[in-house]
């Protein structure tokens, strides 16, 4: 069973420091985890399309209209990171026009469905690997105010690179290869 508090004493085992009981405890390390672990959380999972946090939604629509250049807003879920694609009409065809501002869509879509990378906020529902590749990232942050070494922050960066990039091919090869689109050269010898 996976925890924030495991996930942040892997990264403090990293750096040879001191564990904590949880991130509440009033310790450095814990205080220093708790102001760190959701902003590097969440600028991890942003980062790549995890399998583990993509979600699917059809958007709501908000009851005013934008002052100009679109006819429709469309509320982005409470646990949206970053977009992935975007979806017209019951979720097929073509990509219609649109534009993220603020926590809403824009579009002149009378509909929307959104595929995105979500807030995943339970290590028990992340890859281990990113868990891993994660817990790399928390001991870049956490190395200078723990051990006040430059060489540590430089290693705990080395072992990020080679964590992401296990957990990033290992996310990919879980995928099948979407199929490249025709070329319009293609598409004229038709």
């Amino acid at each position: 069973m996976s925890s924030v508090v495991g996930i942040c004493n892997s990264a403090l085992i990293k750096l040879g420091a001191g564990t904590i009981m949880s991130l509440t405890d009033g310790s450095r390390n814990a205080n220093l985890c708790k102001e760190q672990y959701d902003k590097l959380r969440d600028a991890l999972l942003r980062s790549h399309n995890w399998n583990f946090a993509v979600a699917r939604q059809k958007l709501a629509k908000t009851s005013g209209a934008p002052a100009f250049g679109y006819a429709n807003k469309f509320q982005l879920p409470t646990d949206w990171l970053r977009t992935i694609s975007v979806h017209g009409g019951g979720g097929e065809g073509a990509a219609p026009s649109y534009r993220i501002e603020g926590r809403g869509l824009l579009s002149d879509s009378a509909e929307i469905y959104l595929r995105y990378v979500a807030v995943v906020a339970d290590p028990n529902q992340m890859d281990a690997g990113f868990r891993e590749a994660l817990a790399w990232r928390l001991a870049i942050d956490l190395a200078m105010p723990v051990t006040q070494s430059a060489s540590a922050q430089r290693q705990m960066e080395e072992g990020f690179k080679s964590a992401i990039l296990r957990a990033r091919s290992a996310d990919a090869i879980e995928d099948f290869v979407d199929p490249m689109p025709e070329s319009g050269w293609v598409q004229a010898r038709s």
